[in-house]
């Protein structure tokens, strides 16, 4: 049976499961960041997670389970051309794998296709990022190019972002 996973504002105490999440080393690898360069999540750093969510109109909090699983939000909003980017970070490791990024993502996308009536929403991902890039897949992004050494990673190795997209005549929301 699956647990239910929504989108939801954020709530001013959600900082205390944001700090007590820190830091999921497969996530960080996602983002670029070598775990062993990781700073520790601070009550402050926290409290700044919940406060940008909570400013952008866009960005929801990702309740797994009724817990505090991370956030999903769409950015470069462009009305004039029904576009706008997505962007979703899981909190911990034991996270992944269990559905809970692919049920927030395809949310945000009935949100996209539905009130806001967009026409394309598209993610930008490392290369390197396997788990994401299968997850974005399942959701119906498909590849759309490459852009080599566009993303400096914490190591100061350099790394490709894949560009994907996806329609809104290609969305389905059941799927």
């Amino acid at each position: 049976m699956a647990f239910p996973v929504r989108l939801r504002a954020p709530r001013a105490e959600d900082w205390i499961e944001v700090v007590d999440a820190e830091p999921a080393p497969e996530v960080l690898r996602g983002y670029g960041v070598d775990p062993s360069r990781a700073t520790p999540m601070t009550e402050a750093r926290a409290r700044a997670w919940v406060e940008r969510v909570a400013a952008d109109p866009l960005a929801w909090v990702i309740e797994a389970d009724g817990r505090v699983a991370g956030q999903v939000r769409l950015h470069s909003l462009n009305m004039e051309d029904r576009r706008a980017g997505l962007a979703v970070g899981l909190l911990r490791d034991g996270d992944l794998g269990r559905g809970i990024g692919r049920r927030a993502i395809r949310l945000a996308l009935a949100e996209a296709f539905g009130p806001l009536e967009l026409h394309r929403v598209s993610v930008r991902v490392l290369a390197m990022n396997a788990r994401a890039i299968r997850c974005y897949r399942a959701c119906g992004f498909v590849e759309e190019g490459r852009e080599r050494e566009s993303a400096r990673l914490s190591t100061g190795e350099w790394a490709d972002d894949l560009l994907m997209g996806l329609l809104a005549r290609d969305f389905t929301a059941g799927s």
